[in-house]
């Protein structure tokens, strides 16, 4: 009976890693298209700005309530909407673009209704995890969960910027549509029992203000949290859209290197996630998770010395590399020091400060852009990242967490 368990547990991990694999792919593709897109359709860092922006809005509008939904309903379910909803969607993209309809608000109109379907997904996956992996392997496989994201973002990248020789950006967007319905399939298979949870059958505002009180009542938890939208500030935007404007309009760079690049920093990402894999049992999570803050910082800042490609994309696979230190990390503390009962709304809320200030990073980063050189830009938001680490560090309740 125990290696009939253990049988299905390894099957159940290979399904979703290898759906998670194949959606992170099409996502980092679909990612290179809509900026490279629209950069080049506009030539206006401000509008590219704007147009990325919309594609993280919806963590902000319905971040929070897919967390409640996640709390209420199936998980797997909820998953299943998001992809098959986000295939049809990412799939009108390149039908307008073959009709020759290049209007960017259009595009980026797709772009928020696709994200706004994706919202579901976050809370619902980390949510569903504890429910089917025993407690002790949370950390390791979450790990292992995360190199599907860097696999696919070396992956993703390195295709485009090898199909892009051959074909047009806007074809790109196919492959994010059918990567989605690949994903959705491959979630269907996965064997799990159903899990009966503790609800609080309060109305769904109720049931919101019962996450947010949660928080209040829990400070540390709380800090990580305000750690997370604060340094997402810093980070995010110019990973998003300060890459390619510093490609483009400062190396003088093509599509094929910004692919290249892109395809650097999920090396360093698939990197610093194989070492959370083997190496993190070593460490206290809550001392990854704020070292992580720091590298980021960091390593954002040396952008200000970048001359060449070469050189951009070496630093780019070091700064990778402190991505899944934060990502793993974080979630791992929310999973094994939280109720299950409160997964779905605290991973929302978590989804909520990541791709939530990811769009404010990103308008940010458009709007500066405009102003001074992308690469002050890079000094300005690395040390921004760095001193959220250190305001982390000074405060020892996060350093607990095993």
């Amino acid at each position: 009976m125990r290696n009939f368990i253990n049988h299905s547990f390894k099957i159940n991990t290979i399904k979703l890693w290898s759906a998670q694999t194949i959606s992170a792919t099409g996502d980092a593709v679909y990612q290179l298209a809509l900026v490279w897109i629209i950069l080049d359709m506009t030539g206006s860092t401000a509008v590219t700005g704007v147009v990325a922006m919309s594609a993280y809005l919806p963590a902000i509008l319905f971040g929070v309530l897919a967390g409640v939904l996640a709390d209420r309903h199936n998980r797997m379910k909820l998953m299943l909407i998001s992809n098959f909803s986000q295939a049809i969607t990412v799939a009108v993209i390149p039908i307008l673009l073959f009709f020759n309809f290049y209007i960017g608000l259009f595009i980026g109109v797709l772009a928020f209704i696709r994200a706004s379907f994706g919202s579901l997904f976050p809370p619902a996956m980390n949510a569903f995890l504890p429910e089917i992996i025993p407690q002790e392997r949370l950390l390791k496989i979450n790990s292992l969960i995360a190199t599907s994201g860097q696999f696919a973002y070396l992956l993703g990248p390195a295709l485009a910027g090898v199909l892009l020789n051959i074909m047009t950006v806007g074809s790109l967007f196919i492959w994010d549509a059918i990567s989605f319905l690949l994903a959705a399939f491959l979630l269907m298979s996965i064997k799990h029992s159903k899990v009966n949870r503790k609800l609080d059958n309060l109305p769904r505002f109720q049931e919101l203000r019962s996450g947010f009180v949660y928080l209040k009542t829990h400070s540390s938890i709380r800090l990580i949290l305000i750690l997370t939208i604060v340094n997402n500030i810093f980070i995010m935007g110019p990973a998003i859209v300060g890459i390619p404007i510093m490609v483009k309009h400062y190396l003088h760079g093509t599509a094929s290197d910004f692919a290249f690049i892109e395809a650097g920093m999920a090396l360093g990402m698939l990197t610093g996630s194989l070492f959370m894999y083997k190496f993190s049992k070593k460490f206290n999570s809550g001392f990854l998770l704020l070292m992580g803050m720091l590298w980021d910082g960091l390593t954002y800042a040396m952008f200000f010395w970048v001359q060449s490609v070469t050189v951009a994309m070496i630093i780019i696979i070091f700064h990778g590399m402190g991505i899944p230190v934060i990502t793993v990390s974080r979630t791992v503390i929310f999973q094994k020091y939280t109720p299950n009962e409160y997964h779905g709304r605290l991973f929302s809320m978590v989804h909520l400060a990541v791709s939530g200030m990811t769009a404010v990073s990103i308008a940010l980063v458009g709007i500066f852009a405009e102003m001074i050189p992308i690469h002050t830009v890079f000094l300005v938001f690395g040390i921004g990242g760095m001193i959220t680490g250190f305001i982390g560090i000074m405060n020892k309740s996060i350093l607990k967490y095993q």
